[in-house]
């Protein structure tokens, strides 16, 4: 996967330089620099590209049913709690790519189609030390891709004990210093106050009591872990989890991410969770797992082209994060 990456990583550099400023790989360029990475190099595209287009195939397999995977109607497996990934997917893999680069896209398909996936998720979900195989996926892939990207990224693994004892350690403060007999589980609200939209005044508002964010969430790691903790206390409880998940869980759990591999991955990593802990997300449900530079403020949606305002449909649901919850 990470060798057909590369190689497609390759082919997209080839076809921007190849194409005129006005082309479409220029266009999405320039988005992505204005929306999301202010310095972003064509190389880094390149890679951007390759990535979302190799871990947006490897999610729409992990969800896809029987025979007859293909890069065309992998955008229909995408998991719907990720609404931008669908729609970025369709745009840069789907039926329209150029032709210079969609037969390795087809190759890589072909070889996820091939794949055992059954056996692959096997072990999702255990408590063995390497138990979880998608938390290692992106670590691995990218030491095969390109490691000096793995350096300059940070992107290692935290050691699922060191994961494990920061969310218990965080469950016990809330706990213990701030009488929360239920810790990351407590679903209580507040009544707090806000400036008016208009900047006249303040508003009231009710919110949960406890927010947990990931400002640099990578592949979900810690999001996983705080889900997995708060689903133990369900134990032989397990009727009441899905209204649970639904108006304690969802609405309060957020996640932020710059590099859009990590980022895939976490979607399907969570999503996959949710559903092996009983939950059944709805159409209209979303992951609160956002694509964003934690740092920066919204940006101005008018007058935008298409694929640059579902660019910035996803930082100004993340900016609502930032700028009007209690984090």
């Amino acid at each position: 996967m990470a060798r057909l990456a590369r190689l497609l990583h390759d082919l997209i550099r080839q076809a921007f330089t190849q194409e005129s400023t006005k082309g479409e790989l220029h266009a999405q360029y320039d988005a992505f620099k204005k929306i999301l990475i202010g310095d972003l190099l064509v190389d880094q595209f390149a890679d951007m590209y390759a990535q979302t287009i190799a871990y947006g195939l490897f999610a729409a397999r992990c969800n896809h049913t029987g025979a007859g995977f293909t890069r065309q109607n992998a955008g229909r497996d995408l998991p719907k709690t990720n609404p931008f990934l669908r729609k970025l997917f369709n745009i840069i893999a789907g039926a329209d790519l150029d032709e210079r680069i969609s037969w390795a896209v087809d190759d890589l398909a072909e070889l996820l189609a091939k794949a055992d996936m059954g056996a692959i998720l096997a072990d999702f979900g255990t408590t063995r030390r390497r138990g979880d195989p998608i938390i290692h996926f992106y670590e691995t892939f990218l030491a095969a891709y390109d490691p000096k990207l793995r350096e300059l990224r940070g992107v290692y693994y935290t050691p699922e004990p060191v994961v494990g004892y920061i969310v218990r350690s965080a469950d016990a403060f809330l706990k213990r210093d701030f009488k929360l007999a239920q810790g990351l589980a407590d679903s209580s609200r507040v009544k707090l106050r806000r400036p008016k939209p208009q900047g006249k005044g303040q508003e009231t508002y009710e919110t949960h009591r406890v927010q947990i964010l990931d400002p640099a969430c990578g592949t979900g790691t810690f999001l996983h872990a705080v889900i997995a903790g708060i689903r133990e206390q369900f134990a032989g409880n397990a009727g009441m989890w899905p209204a649970y998940v639904t108006d304690h869980l969802l609405p309060r759990i957020y996640g932020f991410e710059l590099l859009m591999a990590p980022y895939a991955v976490a979607h399907m990593k969570l999503g996959l969770q949710l559903t092996e802990s009983g939950y059944d997300f709805q159409s209209d449900e979303r992951l609160r797992v956002f694509l964003t530079n934690t740092l920066e403020e919204a940006h101005e949606m008018t007058g935008l082209p298409l694929f640059t305002q579902w660019l910035a449909e996803e930082a100004a649901a993340a900016s609502e994060i930032k700028s009007k919850r209690p984090v």
